[in-house]
């Protein structure tokens, strides 16, 4: 059994309540619904679903009242004061999504110790930042894994798994109508990793602040189109077309999103091996950071380094 520690799972953005840190934790240790509305906790993205191998043994936030109130829901053994005490008398760590693109610093300690980390997505804010964080990990000696679920969901393996049929993969398109870029631009962009796999090379941003329009220059060929709109302009959701000489896969309903990628996390824990490497990890963020500064710049085109 995985002993994890996990951090930045009280809150998002500043709002009680962490909606990855509800999940993660419901699906380790499970949860108590009538504690949680006895405290007035928001519990939005716990769930019934189960993860087996792992347990939250301990939490940590600098709000530890907050800490305390999801001890008592979640079943947790203990709140540490500080990301270090976190990192003691465990096996693992989670940094869950707190909105906070400098959240990574909370793992540092445990990345120091060599234990293997989920940093939830995004890994950071800039590709410069995320190269620092893989190289405090490779230092340590700390197997790393961060991405969003939408990479582990039903729908991408689906995805990954009708490719063969398909012939020459020339087209992938990406419609969502989840929110700002900022904060939900990871996703899509980690949909394409998940099924495509890395090789951008450079990337042009033909939209503006509330609807941003992705081109994606790969080494493979495949031209990728990312349509990632605020929630204001089109209906919230999601698809995905991946377009090949011999047909066509549409994805739509994603199924669930965290249990698989959780579970690669639980198996990393248990060999070692990242399930991504650390340059396809950096790459992401590189191309997410790309996308907003081609817009900032009136669409130029920004190679991927």
């Amino acid at each position: 059994m995985v002993k994890i520690g996990i951090t930045a799972a009280c809150r998002f953005e500043g709002n009680k309540g962490c909606h990855h840190g509800n999940a993660f934790s419901s699906m380790f240790n499970g949860w108590d619904k009538a504690k949680a509305e006895e405290l007035g906790w928001q519990s939005g993205g716990a769930s019934d679903l189960r993860i087996e191998g792992g347990h939250v043994a301990k939490i940590y936030d600098d709000n530890r009242e907050q800490a305390e109130i999801m001890q008592q829901v979640y079943g947790i053994d203990e709140v540490a004061d500080s990301p270090a005490a976190l990192a003691d008398g465990v096996d693992a760590v989670i940094v869950a999504d707190s909105g906070e693109f400098d959240k990574w610093q909370l793992a540092v300690p445990a990345l120091q110790k060599g234990l293997p980390v989920f940093i939830d997505k995004p890994l950071a804010e800039t590709g410069a930042q995320a190269q620092e964080i893989v190289d405090i990990a490779a230092e340590g000696g700390a197997p790393l894994m961060s991405c969003s679920g939408f990479r582990w969901c039903a729908a991408a393996i689906g995805a990954r798994e009708a490719l063969p049929d398909l012939g020459t993969i020339e087209l992938m398109t990406a419609t969502a109508g989840q929110g700002q870029y900022h904060v939900y631009g990871i996703h899509p962009t980690e949909m394409v990793y998940g099924v495509l796999g890395p090789g951008t090379v450079a990337v042009r941003n033909l939209g503006r602040e509330d609807r941003d329009i992705l081109h994606l220059q790969r080494t493979d060929g495949v031209q990728v189109v990312l349509n990632m709109f605020w929630r204001e302009v089109i209906a919230g959701g999601q698809q995905y077309v991946v377009c090949g000489s011999k047909g066509w896969h549409t994805l739509g309903e994603l199924g669930a999103v965290y249990q698989n990628m959780m579970g690669a996390f639980v198996e990393m824990c248990n060999t070692g091996v990242q399930p991504i490497s650390s340059v396809e990890m950096v790459e992401v963020i590189k191309v997410v950071e790309a996308g907003r500064l081609s817009r900032e710049q009136g669409g130029e085109e920004i190679s991927i380094a």
